[in-house]
């Protein structure tokens, strides 16, 4: 399933990406991200969940506004940068 364009949100983040010298890891997911599921049914504005794996489990760690954003935060967690 081939990625939307971006919001103009999703653009920024991807330019702020750039800015850092990260690169968004695209999947064949439904968000085109990896790690990233888009979750319509979920209330509120933030609908994108970025999952990983820690120590052989799943854990989500958080919710987002735009698959980019769950994108650069999975980017920044792999180049070991702070994402607090």
């Amino acid at each position: 399933q081939p990625r939307t364009a971006p919001t103009a949100a999703g653009a920024e983040v991807i330019r702020q990406a750039e800015r850092e010298g990260l690169t968004l890891v695209t999947s064949s997911s439904n968000s085109g991200y990896k790690g990233v599921t888009y979750c319509p049914k979920r209330k509120g504005s933030k609908k994108y969940d970025l999952k990983v794996k820690v120590g052989g489990k799943v854990v989500s760690l958080g919710y987002f506004a735009t698959a980019e954003q769950a994108a650069l935060f999975y980017a920044r967690r792999e180049a070991g940068r702070d994402t607090s």
